[in-house]
């Protein structure tokens, strides 16, 4: 039985003289390797070739040497593309053939018409009854007033309602306050008001702004004016109060550590935050300030946030005197545009240094990044005994902030 590779192989005995082995046949000559892949010689007859032209064999060498055509957009100083070169590549896109959604919003920017008014986005802190609230409401025209504008107030310390009753009557249509409280009817509480739903309440405000602004951004584009009645002016009065109500719902909502404001309240309940909870009092601070209402403002409306002031401290918890700082998510100065300080000034008699009973309120710009003019102090009122005057901020009604009629506290020797 064969065993297969080896049923092949013939066996060699090695026990003889190698003389005396078998020779193997001679091996066949192979060719030389010059005759090697010669093709065998044909007779040609020449008159049997085509004949070629001297143009032809040119144009057949242009062809044999063409480089494959690649042509670029030829694109003019406008940005637009060139009918030539939009015949040449036919399938590359025109601006008109995006289908984006970044094309879209890069479209709707492009409509849009330069906005020849002021953006003001500003923040507004100082003393208590110093004319904060006030000034903000005292900035309509004349010719505004009578067209329809409105001051919308978000009125968390009631100082809108009672500067509305008390000093502007006669505009009082013009002049739209809503309390930001949503009160808890039917039950009891530890709390009067909701806090969560008093964060909704605000925020649905706000939007609706936003809301307001755009379809009198667009009218005003189509019908050159504005219609009535018209958003001009957001207060939003209460940063310090809104500041607290976002900690508190992070406390009750975002990491259940109570159910009401006074159980979420106090050391023992502040200890359990851990360092990057505090996000969450930030993001819900800044849905509304100053995130809402910076795109409102983009649309031209001016937008104010008011505050209080705060005292500063030092490592060993000691107030420093002079050192107040405006009542506000730490660190957020920067979002705003401008910011002004409100301060009142007690008269004195320069001769006994005895208080005459005299009190100014002032309002200094302090920054302004729309503008390079340095700010000054302007007079808001003078309040005496015989019941005092109120001056004004005039240059907030265009949002320049500076106009010839304001009162500046270099005039005034106090």
């Amino acid at each position: 039985m064969g065993t297969g590779f080896f049923d092949s192989v013939k066996l060699i005995d090695t026990s003889k003289d190698p003389s005396e082995m078998v020779k193997s046949a001679p091996v066949e000559a192979l060719p030389s390797t010059s005759d090697v892949g010669k093709a065998p010689k044909t007779a040609i007859n020449p008159n049997s070739l085509p004949k070629v032209s001297a143009e032809g064999m040119l144009e057949q060498t242009k062809n044999l040497n063409r480089k494959p055509e690649f042509t670029r957009p030829v694109v003019k100083d406008d940005g637009g593309f060139d009918t030539v070169a939009k015949a040449v590549v036919k399938d590359f896109p025109l601006p008109s053939q995006f289908k984006s959604i970044g094309s879209k919003i890069v479209g709707v920017a492009r409509s849009q018409s330069v906005w020849d008014g002021n953006y003001v986005m500003a923040l507004i802190s100082g003393d208590p009854k110093g004319g904060k609230s006030g000034m903000v409401l005292d900035s309509l025209t004349e010719e505004e007033i009578a067209k329809g504008a409105e001051i919308w107030h978000i009125d968390f310390d009631m100082g809108g309602e009672t500067t509305k009753a008390a000093h502007h009557r006669d505009k009082a249509k013009n002049l739209v306050v809503m309390s930001p409280y949503v009160l808890i009817k039917n039950a009891q509480s530890e709390t009067p008001f909701d806090f969560h739903a008093t964060y909704q309440r605000v925020l649905d405000i706000l939007n609706h702004a936003y809301e307001q602004a755009v379809y009198q951004r667009q009218y005003f584009e189509k019908n050159g004016e504005m219609p009535s009645p018209y958003l001009k002016t957001i207060c939003f009065d209460g940063a310090d109060q809104w500041l607290n109500i976002c900690g508190t719902v992070m406390k009750i909502v975002d990491l259940g550590l109570g159910d009401s404001g006074v159980a979420v309240t106090g050391q023992k309940t502040t200890t359990k935050i851990g360092r990057f909870n505090w996000e969450f009092r930030k993001n819900r601070y800044r849905a509304a300030l100053t995130t809402g209402l910076q795109e409102t403002a983009r649309l031209g409306v001016h937008c104010y946030v008011i505050t209080h002031m705060k005292p500063s401290y030092d490592r060993n918890g000691n107030e420093i005197l002079g050192a107040d700082v405006p009542d506000i998510l730490p660190r957020s100065e920067g979002d705003y545009q401008q910011r002004i300080n409100v301060t009142t000034v007690d008269e004195m008699d320069s001769k006994t240094g005895v208080k005459t009973g005299v009190t100014y309120g002032t309002a200094t710009l302090v920054e302004n990044r729309t503008s390079l003019r340095s700010g000054e102090e302007i007079i808001l009122f003078r309040r005496d005994a015989e019941g005092g005057q109120w001056f004004g901020y005039k240059g907030m009604r265009d949002g320049s902030f500076q106009h010839s009629q304001d009162i500046l506290g270099s005039t005034i020797s106090v």
